[in-house]
């Protein structure tokens, strides 16, 4: 009987909890799951020295950007000079932001963080996500900070030569929303692309040689073409004055949709990798 006792006991620390309509209690809520995830990733961002050096690096270029078109305009009270230098100083946000989603996502499988967190989250798709989600607000980050840098350096830079600069004009709000959006898709799809492709070095080499080498040869050779690419609607979407490239709410729309794409290959890689 003693020993029926026990056995019996035992078997009730076990039993899930059932709820008063009589349904057992899921172990842990999705957006539990979620949340727990979003954590591991903030705190992994906010721990990375890489990270802070990228944002540094980031901003730094946005005043350098800025200050040398500045510095060789000719007239500045033509719209067109603060257009192009608006344009000059916000497009660097968006490369970097890339970079950083590129490392980020990368980082995981080369030092097995990918791994590790896979044993605590069986659902892919759950750390996927989370990852997605920071990434977009770290993006919106870089954007905010290259928005103000360039505010900032236009400010001081128009200032030395004896001009005054208009934060408000209609050139500088769309340059600078255009940056903050195309930081946070830029950032996605760099950590989509760092899932596809895994290895760090050739992730990181691959963007920036598409970047700086593929997408401005189509945009010179073939514009018809080369308009169309992710990089060439980043640039629309910072407001640039190519006449051959397409309109910025054109770009922004087929930036959003190349992110859409990745990502959803990207869901699809991972599901299925071995890590």
């Amino acid at each position: 009987m003693k020993a029926a006792r026990m056995s019996t006991n035992s078997v009730s620390t076990v039993t899930p909890a059932v709820s008063s309509t009589g349904f057992t209690r899921p172990a842990t809520a999705p957006a539990r799951r979620l949340l727990r995830a979003l954590v591991a990733e903030r705190t992994t961002i906010l721990a990375t020295p890489a990270a802070r050096v990228l944002v540094v690096a980031s901003v730094l270029m946005a005043v350098a950007s800025m200050s040398a078109n500045v510095a060789s305009a000719d007239d500045l009270a033509s719209s067109g000079v603060v257009r192009t230098a608006m344009h000059a100083s916000t497009v660097a946000t968006l490369v970097f932001a890339l970079v950083a989603g590129v490392y980020s996502a990368t980082s995981d499988f080369r030092f097995g963080v990918a791994a590790q967190r896979a044993l605590g989250e069986t659902r892919r798709s759950v750390l996927l996500a989370a990852k997605t989600v920071v990434a977009a607000g770290a993006g919106l980050i870089y954007g905010i900070l290259g928005a103000l840098a360039a505010v900032i350096a236009a400010t001081v830079a128009f200032s030395a030569r004896g001009a005054s600069f208009d934060a408000t004009a209609e050139a500088v709000n769309r340059a600078l929303i255009g940056a903050v959006i195309g930081a946070a898709l830029f950032a996605i799809l760099g950590v989509a692309i760092g899932t596809l492709v895994r290895n760090q070095p050739f992730a990181l080499s691959g963007v920036l040689a598409w970047m700086f080498i593929v997408e401005p040869t189509a945009l010179l050779g073939l514009p018809e073409l080369g308009r169309w690419l992710p990089g060439a609607a980043g640039l629309a979407l910072t407001n640039s004055p190519d006449d051959a490239l397409m309109s910025q709410v054109g770009g922004g729309v087929v930036l959003a949709l190349y992110t859409s794409i990745a990502v959803v290959l990207a869901a699809i890689r991972f599901q299925r990798m071995d890590l």
